[in-house]
């Protein structure tokens, strides 16, 4: 009997010595966690940056599907209106959600558009004139997108409609094609939409579309 408690008492110091980690492997382990953090941040920092470009431009390209669909299905032209200059509200996009209405029939009227409001007038018809503001400080970078250009005010725009399908226009052909490129607050990330001849839109990071 005492060889057996005294064989148990050893164990138990045996196990006691064992359990834990040593100061070195404790400075290994905090090692390995601090490299593979720095690795991390950088990489969860631009996951975060492609997330905020792609939402805005997403956000864009979506009103422009649906600008397009109403164009069809309210059977009226229906224009967008980028604002490119000033430089500093490039921020923005305004679009004719649905079409103005005659003010005699009550009726969509294709030669009827809202415009953007001179600088102090109100907004007109937020319900059917629609203005966005890209998230996260996105902006519009140069190039400019598209050839028609209009001033309201002091203020320039790049001018995008889709046609119903009057006048000679095939139903949902974009007057103009061309690329909006959006810029981050950086001013180093890029992401695109396109509209093709025939009113498609679609998005990339990549600026030949691919």
């Amino acid at each position: 009997m005492p060889l057996l408690c005294g064989s148990r008492s050893h164990d138990r110091r045996a196990m006691r010595r064992r359990s834990g980690f040593s100061l070195i492997e404790l400075a290994v382990v905090m090692a390995i966690v601090i490299i593979m953090t720095g690795l991390a941040v950088p990489a969860f920092g631009r996951m975060v940056e492609t997330s905020r470009m792609q939402a805005a431009a997403y956000q864009l390209a979506g009103d422009l599907k649906l600008m397009r669909e109403n164009a069809v299905l309210y059977q009226a032209d229906l224009t967008m209106y980028l604002c490119t200059d000033p430089v500093d509200q490039r921020t923005f996009y305004c679009f004719e959600l649905l079409p103005q209405l005659d003010s005699t029939t009550g009726l969509p009227k294709t030669t009827l558009h809202y415009n953007p409001p001179a600088d102090g007038v109100p907004w007109p018809d937020p319900s059917r004139f629609l203005r966005r503001d890209f998230p996260y400080a996105v902006k519009l970078a140069l190039p400019k997108p598209f050839t028609t250009v209009q001033s309201f005010g002091s203020w320039e725009y790049h001018e995008l409609t889709f046609y119903c399908g009057t006048a000679g226009h095939f139903r949902g052909n974009p007057s103009d094609s061309g690329t909006i490129t959006l810029v981050d607050q950086t001013g180093t990330r890029n992401w695109y939409v396109f509209v093709d001849g025939v009113g498609r839109v679609r998005v990339s990071a990549n600026p030949s579309g691919s």
